[in-house]
């Protein structure tokens, strides 16, 4: 699965599950707090800034 992490500043990537994995291990040995949304998580770092670390969607949006 592919996930796109979205910094605060508005720049994102596409990442794979071991780097999601390794920056939601990492936050949580920080401290950092982690909150659980629709499709991921949002990840509070230190000095406030946010990241959205999002299951990229694997379907083409219907119209």
């Amino acid at each position: 699965m592919r996930y796109r992490v979205t910094l605060e500043s508005g720049r994102s990537a596409l990442i794979d599950d071991v780097a999601h994995r390794h920056f939601l291990r990492q936050a949580a040995r920080r401290g950092d707090e982690r909150t659980r949304v629709r499709g991921g998580w949002v990840v509070t770092l230190p000095g406030g800034a946010l990241v959205a670390l999002l299951r990229e969607s694997t379907y083409a949006p219907t119209r």
